[in-house]
C-alpha cells in the first residue's frame, strides 16, 4: 500500500473513533494478559485497561440498560476451516503485538486463516464498537431498495418529532456521510460533555438521569462547520437512521438486525445495545462472534447488501471525507478513502471497511469476495500504529489471495 493512501486511511478513521477510555503514555503489553477478578471492575471503567479484556466479551454485563439477544440464523452457513492462507511469523507476530484476541480470513463460509488469543475463542461475543455502524449502513440499502426511505428526504419527514432540531433538516444522504450538520461527540469522561451525556443514553455511562435517546438526538447542537463542508461523525447519525428504518420498515430495529443476521447465516446469539429509551443503539452497541462478523463482511464482499449500498459507495460526489479541512491536503496526494452508508472505502483497493474503538475493524473485498477481521482489545480507543499495522497487513493478505 502506498504510504499516502496509508496516511489517509489512518488520519481519517483517528478523527472517526469514539473515545470511552483515557489513553496512557504507555501500557505494557503483559497488561492484555494481566489478570484481576470480575469484581476488582469499576462499574465507571469497564473500558479501561485491563478490565476491557473481559468487558469486550462481556459488555452486557456492564451496560445499563441491557441487550437484546437474538439468536441464530435457521439455516447457519456451515463454516469450515479450510486453510489456504498461512500465517507467517511476521504476521502473528504483529497480532499479538496489537492485541488481536480474533483474526479470521474467510471466503464463502470457509476459513482460510485464524488466531485466537488471551481466553477468547469461536462463539464468544465480542462489542463491536463503532464497526457496528457498517450493519446500519446495509439495512438501510433495504429500506432505499424498497423505495421506503429516500436518501434526499429529511429526517424529519420519516420522524417528525425531529422538526426544529438541526438533525431534522438533515438529509438521509447527509446522515449517512455524518454531515448532518450536529457537532461530534467529545470528551466522554466529564459530566455535562456531550460525549458524556450521550453515553448515559446508551448504556455506557451508569451515573445521572438520562434524558432520553431521541431526546438527546433531538438536543444535539450544530457543528461550527456548515454542512456539506466537513466530515463531523458522530453516533447521533447513526441511532437517527436506525430509528428511521425501524419506523419505515414498521418493526424494531433489533427485529431487522435479527433478519439480517439470519439472511448471512450467522452461527452464534447476536445482541445489540438498548437505550434509556428501550430503543437500541447500534452505533456502537452490536456484539457478535468472530465467525458471524466475518460472515457479515463476507455478506457485504459478496455483494449480497442492497444495490443502492454499492452505488453510494461508487459515487464519490457527495463524499465529505475529502473536503474535510483537516484532511483534504492529504487526500490531495492519496487515493481517496471515502465514507458514506456508514462505512470506509479504500477506493483503489476496491476494499469496504468498519473501524470501531479499540482495533474491532471488519474488511470485504468487493473484487473477489474475501473478508478479514480483526477482535482487539487496545488500551485505548485508537493506537494508530496498531491500525497501520491491520490495513497494510489486509491488503498485502487480499492481494495474495487475489493473486491465487
Amino acid at each position: 500500500m502506498k504510504k499516502s493512501i496509508l496516511a489517509t486511511i489512518l488520519l481519517a478513521t483517528t478523527i472517526g473513533s469514539i473515545t470511552s477510555a483515557s489513553a496512557a503514555d504507555e501500557v505494557p503489553l503483559s497488561k492484555f494478559y494481566e489478570g484481576y477478578t470480575v469484581a476488582e471492575i469499576p462499574a465507571d471503567g469497564f473500558q479501561q485497561w485491563p478490565y476491557y479484556t473481559y468487558a469486550s466479551a462481556h459488555i452486557e454485563q456492564f451496560l445499563r440498560y441491557g441487550v437484546h439477544k437474538l439468536p441464530a440464523s435457521v439455516n447457519p452457513v456451515k463454516v469450515e476451516r479450510v486453510g489456504g492462507f498461512e500465517i507467517s511469523p511476521e504476521l502473528r507476530k504483529d497480532l499479538i503485538d496489537t492485541q488481536v484476541k480474533a483474526f479470521v480470513v474467510m471466503k464463502d463460509g470457509k476459513v482460510l486463516a485464524e488466531h485466537f488469543d488471551n481466553g477468547f475463542k469461536p462463539g464468544m461475543l465480542n462489542n463491536l464498537q463503532s464497526a457496528a455502524k457498517s450493519y446500519v449502513g446495509v439495512l438501510l440499502s433495504h429500506a432505499i431498495d424498497s423505495g421506503k426511505v429516500s436518501l434526499d428526504r429529511k429526517a424529519k419527514t420519516y420522524l417528525p418529532e425531529l422538526e426544529g432540531s438541526i438533525i431534522g433538516e438533515a438529509t438521509i444522504s447527509e446522515m449517512a456521510t455524518m454531515n448532518s450538520g450536529i457537532e461530534p461527540l467529545s470528551d466522554y469522561h466529564t459530566p455535562g460533555s456531550n460525549g458524556y451525556e450521550w453515553e448515559k443514553e446508551i448504556g455506557l455511562q451508569n451515573a445521572g438521569e438520562p434524558i432520553g435517546h431521541l431526546n438527546a438526538i433531538k438536543a444535539a447542537k450544530a457543528t461550527q462547520s456548515e454542512r456539506g463542508t466537513n466530515w463531523d461523525y458522530t453516533d447521533q447519525n447513526t441511532d437517527t437512521l436506525a430509528l428511521i428504518i425501524a419506523k419505515v420498515e414498521g418493526k424494531p430495529f433489533e427485529k431487522l438486525l435479527a433478519e439480517l443476521h439470519n439472511s448471512y447465516g450467522g452461527n452464534d446469539e447476536i445482541q445489540i445495545a438498548k437505550t434509556s429509551d428501550g430503543t437500541t443503539s447500534p452505533s456502537y452497541g452490536i456484539n457478535t462472534s468472530a465467525y458471524d462478523y466475518a460472515l457479515f463482511t463476507s455478506y457485504i464482499a459478496q455483494g449480497k447488501a442492497g444495490q443502492s449500498f454499492y452505488a453510494e459507495l461508487k459515487d464519490s460526489s457527495n463524499d465529505v471525507l475529502n473536503v474535510t479541512p483537516v484532511i483534504k491536503d492529504v487526500f490531495a496526494a492519496a487515493s481517496p478513502t471515502t465514507y458514506d452508508m456508514q462505512s470506509y472505502t479504500m477506493k483503489a483497493e476496491n476494499i469496504v471497511y468498519s473501524h470501531g474503538s479499540f482495533g474491532q475493524t471488519g474488511f470485504s473485498d468487493l473484487e473477489s469476495g474475501y473478508s478479514v477481521i480483526y477482535l482487539s482489545d487496545w488500551y485505548t480507543n485508537t493506537v494508530a500504529p496498531n491500525l497501520q499495522k491491520q490495513l497494510i497487513n489486509t491488503v498485502e493478505i487480499i492481494n495474495e489471495l487475489r493473486a491465487k
